[in-house]
């Protein structure tokens, strides 16, 4: 037998691993696998205060995004036509967050140097409230976690984070200060999602910009009463309103950009104009 013969059969005569197919599920195993999926989609889609997947309101995490024609569909309430898959990243993160708060409760020992999954209030209609990961009181920082695949924690450490990444932790940061709390920092603590080993946690941080959270606030803001300003009447009228404002290149996870449609839900508007 040859070397890469030797390399394809294992020594008990059977093709490895890496070359056989995989059995498909059938019978009961396929049965158990499609209710649990159901389970988990009602559940995922559940409508209560803990699910933040379901809020109507806008967040933190969202107005950094430097599309203004997505945040003109959340303000306008267009139905969504793109939910970004089945939600079991954002599940897996959520059980993750939860993990590290009780961790990081754990390491206070009744100082109180960390305050965890900390309820913020915004100075803003539109965008009232936000959930903070962690504030270190020593540190005066301002954490937020993310549990980041390869290629996201590559792009980070050679890019550094999206603005949409920036304006949540600044906007927690502001919201932190106005509580009463004293914030010098953000960082952003990005967990290895995908390794065995911690090896490859990355941590970014910068000093905290009041700024970039006003700003942000500010631009829903003006969003907002542009489309005050303008009539429409159902979804059509909605949409022509979404159409007139400018896009930007974040349409991968956008609620609103239909890849079987052929892209964003103000096309359908504005290509016919």
């Amino acid at each position: 037998m040859s070397d890469g013969e030797d390399d394809f059969w294992s020594f008990s005569g059977r093709p490895t691993a890496e070359r056989r197919q995989s059995e498909p599920m059938t019978g009961l195993a396929a049965e158990i696998a499609g209710r649990f999926k159901e389970l988990f989609y009602a559940y995922d889609n559940r409508r209560s205060a803990d699910n933040r997947s379901a809020q109507e309101t806008l967040g933190p995490s969202e107005i950094g995004t430097p599309c203004d024609r997505r945040i003109a569909f959340q303000l306008l309430g267009v139905p969504a036509v793109n939910p970004g898959g089945d939600g079991w990243a954002a599940f897996v993160g959520t059980c993750g967050h939860k993990g590290l708060a009780e961790m990081f409760e754990w390491a206070n020992h009744g100082t109180g140097r960390y305050a965890t999954e900390q309820a913020l209030m915004l100075p803003s209609a539109l965008v009232p409230k936000g959930t903070a990961d962690l504030l270190d009181r020593t540190l005066c920082m301002l954490d937020d976690h993310k549990f980041l695949g390869n290629s996201s924690l590559s792009k980070l450490r050679f890019d550094g984070p999206s603005r949409t990444y920036r304006v949540q932790l600044h906007c927690y940061a502001y919201a932190a200060v106005l509580a009463g709390e004293r914030v010098e920092h953000v960082a952003l603590i990005a967990w290895p999602r995908e390794a065995a080993t911690l090896k490859g946690l990355y941590v970014w941080t910068e000093p905290y910009q009041e700024s970039i959270a006003v700003e942000a606030l500010a631009r829903v803001d003006r969003i907002a009463a542009q489309i005050r300003d303008t009539d429409h009447h159902g979804v059509n009228g909605e949409l022509k309103i979404a159409a007139g404002f400018p896009t930007a290149d974040d349409c991968g996870w956008c609620p609103w950009h239909s890849k079987t449609k052929g892209g964003c839900r103000g096309h359908e508007i504005s290509s016919t104009r």
